[in-house]
């Protein structure tokens, strides 16, 4: 094979394999490729200067090298360079986490609005927990944008997931008031929380039915993203949501409030489920798409 500059590659690459880059990855074009190639460049301290028009010498050596064979592969941009953006930051991830989605920043808004109404309320410090966090994101997120101290806690049942969870929150901690802190506990749900009381607690569970919605999952989703965060057997579904709930219930003060991310066809039901444990109010809010996603409910 002929060596190019590494522009000339990438072109090519790009219109070799067009259509099946697109299947992967919806909507990418040359430019953004050229954009994740540099932003990998330069987490691998690769030269960068001029860096499309150096020759590029296919090695297993090299770096980039790396990084198309993981494009053939079908693996995902954020997993390729360790990184996504979430609401206002970068957060490292790896295929112990969900890759952190657009949607769920309507989750971070809403329960910033709904902190900053309590911080209205009271001069104490509220208690806020994420269930299920992955990388922490959601938790790192509130924690970024409430000016008063919070006490927040994040559990996860995966031990890799709270590893990259701690690492994001080392790396963000400048971004976040002094006197907040965060506790990364590793149990299912909530089950060592018991006792505790929050004035909100949020969570995106694993809320996809493994046989019945499986087939509507997008391939590299399925493929590459850890299944023990997205899916749920589906004769243990309702029961799963069952114990969630009452937990939930349970460790809220009065006037607190739960926002879950869920999945559109079941959230009605688990509505009207939620509707059973001493909640005043349980409504849905839609994602972007008009699509219902997020279930809240005030004690």
């Amino acid at each position: 094979m002929a060596l190019m500059s590494l522009g000339s590659f990438t072109e090519s690459f790009f219109s070799e394999k067009q259509e099946q880059l697109l299947k992967t990855y919806p909507g990418l074009s040359i430019r953004r490729l050229k954009d994740e190639i540099e932003s990998f460049a330069l987490q691998k301290h690769v030269d960068a200067d001029e860096l499309f028009e150096h020759q590029y010498i296919p090695s297993g050596e090299n770096p980039l090298t790396h990084f198309f064979n993981s494009l053939n592969r079908g693996y995902p941009l954020e997993y390729i360079r360790g990184r996504a953006y979430f609401y206002k930051s970068e957060f490292h991830v790896s295929p112990s986490v969900l890759i952190p989605r657009s949607e769920t920043e309507i989750l971070v808004e809403t329960a910033t609005i709904l902190l900053n109404d309590w911080l209205k309320k009271t001069d104490e410090s509220l208690r806020v927990l994420d269930i299920g966090t992955g990388s922490g994101a959601i938790i790192i997120s509130l924690l970024q944008e409430i000016d008063r101290p919070l006490s927040s806690y994040a559990t996860d049942i995966s031990k890799e997931a709270l590893k990259i969870a701690r690492r994001n929150f080392f790396n963000l901690r400048f971004t976040i008031p002094r006197e907040s802190s965060l506790d990364l506990i590793c149990t299912d749900r909530m089950k060592d929380l018991r006792e505790e009381k929050f004035h909100l607690i949020v969570s995106n569970p694993p809320y996809i039915k493994e046989d019945e919605d499986r087939k509507f999952v997008h391939n590299q989703v399925d493929t590459f993203e850890p299944h023990l965060a997205l899916y749920l057997k589906d004769g243990e579904y309702y029961d799963w949501f069952e114990e969630l709930f009452q937990d939930v219930s349970n460790s809220l003060y009065e006037e607190g409030v739960f926002i879950m991310e869920g999945h559109e066809d079941h959230l009605e039901d688990l509505r009207i489920q939620c509707e059973k444990f001493n909640f005043k109010t349980v409504s849905l809010i839609k994602d972007y798409t008009q699509r219902d996603r997020f279930l809240i409910a005030k004690k």
